[in-house]
């Protein structure tokens, strides 16, 4: 490989979705770099519930947007909920491709809880579906300095972003650490084979160069 390119599943578009840094649609498990966690909302106001239920279930129609804005404007929501609500929206917007409207529910959420690292993971796979890799990779390395529970996403979605800005050895750095923490995990094991098979592709163009 002799010089940085987006990776194949960036070239294409990403089917309306659901569910990485958790989660769980058919089309979210299609595309393992977009898996914002769709949390349940427990409490007293029916819209939060009927929006955690909507997110969990895959459904990513105007439904469930409408339902989750209902509840952020319930007068009694709590912060917890608040947070909550506030991902399983951001999650839906990644859903529908709404990238912009996803990452500003994300950063609604780090203003109410800075160390929430999986909104720091969602935020950063959002960033990365918006070509934005610098501020991912930002948001990826704190969602890993926060802890975020599956790591091996936060890794997988900045080797993205790193190999996309030229960063070879720290995208296979990346995919690797992914798979080490994850093993036969296959998004890792696929780009890892990739890059097998880029370098090989590239010695034997070297080889059959015969230019000094």
């Amino acid at each position: 490989m002799i010089r940085a390119r987006l990776p194949r599943r960036m070239r294409t578009a990403i089917p309306a979705f659901i569910a990485a840094v958790a989660l769980s649609a058919a089309a979210a498990a299609q595309d393992p770099r977009v898996d914002p966690r769709a949390m349940t909302v427990i409490g007293s106001d029916a819209h939060a519930r009927r929006c955690g239920a909507l997110v969990a279930g895959g459904d990513s129609t105007d439904a469930t947007i409408e339902a989750c804005t209902r509840a952020l404007n319930y007068r009694r929501i709590s912060r917890e909920g608040q947070v909550q609500v506030l991902v399983n929206r951001g999650v839906t917007h990644m859903r529908r491709q709404q990238n912009d409207l996803a990452v500003a529910d994300f950063d609604a959420v780090i203003g109410l809880d800075r160390e929430n690292a999986e909104a720091h993971l969602n935020r950063g796979a959002a960033l990365v579906q918006l070509q934005r890799y610098g501020p991912a990779i930002s948001a990826l390395t704190e969602a890993l300095g926060l802890g975020v529970r599956e790591p091996h996403k936060a890794y997988f979605n900045r080797g993205i972003a790193r190999e996309s800005l030229g960063d070879l050895r720290g995208a296979f750095e990346d995919y690797s650490t992914a798979l080490d923490i994850y093993p036969d995990w296959g998004p890792a094991s696929a780009e890892l084979a990739r890059f097998a098979s880029d370098r090989r592709a590239h010695l034997a163009t070297v080889l059959a160069d015969p230019t000094p």
